[in-house]
């Protein structure tokens, strides 16, 4: 069935990193990579990822936000590094995030958007070993396409 198209992308990059075996390695995971919407129910486990998708307009068109952020705990950040440079390569297609992952969701609401690295980094905590490095996407679209009435 199809969802609304903000959700449809969100649902799409969470599958693509959540099922990811090299980044539940990163994380020391087996099982899951922990990924909570907008933010992380309290007192949670680490390491875990919140994310948050800004639709820039009513129209899937043009450029629009998304924003990750992995938190992690442990005395170096050498976890989060690797974690960054793997989600270069799942959402970026490549190293460096310049090159492009094309986004495909399940029911086809979307094919067209490319996502790429805008810009990251660490923002200081006030937890002793507490890593909270945060993340920026742009995700451009090229065809106008109302995203508010596409509940099927």
């Amino acid at each position: 069935m199809a969802v609304e198209t903000g959700q449809a992308v969100r649902t799409a990059i969470y599958n693509r990193v959540t099922a990811d075996a090299t980044m539940k390695s990163v994380f020391g995971q087996s099982g899951s990579v922990y990924m909570y919407r907008v933010m992380a129910p309290q007192d949670c486990a680490f390491p875990y990822i919140v994310d948050r998708l800004a639709m820039s307009s009513p129209l899937l068109h043009g450029t629009h936000t998304y924003f990750l952020d992995l938190w992690y705990y442990g005395q170096s950040p050498a976890t989060v590094d690797s974690a960054v440079d793997r989600l270069k390569i799942l959402l970026g297609g490549a190293a460096d995030g310049v090159e492009g992952w094309r986004i495909t969701t399940g029911d086809s609401e979307i094919g067209g958007g490319i996502m790429h690295w805008f810009s990251g980094g660490y923002i200081p905590t006030d937890a002793e070993n507490v890593w909270h490095y945060a993340t920026q996407w742009s995700i451009r679209f090229g065809a106008a396409r109302d995203i508010s009435n596409i509940i099927g």
